[in-house]
């Protein structure tokens, strides 16, 4: 089941960026829960947290947040955090939780931003941006991690 996150929420999503920092391919800092709740509370002040449960336990996130273009004052929603719990990656979650994420996008009247961060099968995370009608404008490349 897809719905918005509640402040009450924000722990347990929380956790879900540990098993993301866990998951990931490349080596990511360690995460501070202080500084996840206090992301995910500005999400909630400006944009939206959408959560995948199963029995009742969040097994997937989408956080987006509003921002402005650096160079206009146009306006865009983009995730901040996106991840589905491996043992949960059967099921159709990571494009519930799109679709909920493009249907919020439109009833804002809003570009919708995703990226691929996690660094792990990319090409397959493309296609799945693309089978859900976005198009690529870009990439993230790192040094150093």
């Amino acid at each position: 089941m897809i719905s918005k996150a509640k402040e009450r929420d924000l722990q347990e999503l929380s956790i879900l960026i540990f098993k993301y920092t866990e998951t990931c391919p490349l080596r990511l800092p360690t995460p501070s829960l202080k500084k996840v709740i206090h992301a995910f509370q500005k999400c909630l002040d400006t944009g939206v947290i959408f959560k995948a449960e199963r029995k009742e336990r969040i097994v997937g996130l989408l956080a987006l947040y509003e921002g402005e273009f650096w160079y206009s004052h146009s306006k865009f929603l983009a995730d901040m955090a996106y991840f589905v719990e491996p043992s949960s990656r059967s099921s159709r979650f990571a494009s519930h939780l799109l679709k909920s994420a493009k249907e919020y996008a439109t009833m804002r009247d809003l570009p919708l931003l995703m990226g691929v961060t996690h660094g792990g099968d990319v090409a397959r995370k493309d296609h799945f941006y693309a089978r859900h009608g976005m198009d690529r404008i870009g990439g993230i490349y790192c040094r150093g991690m």
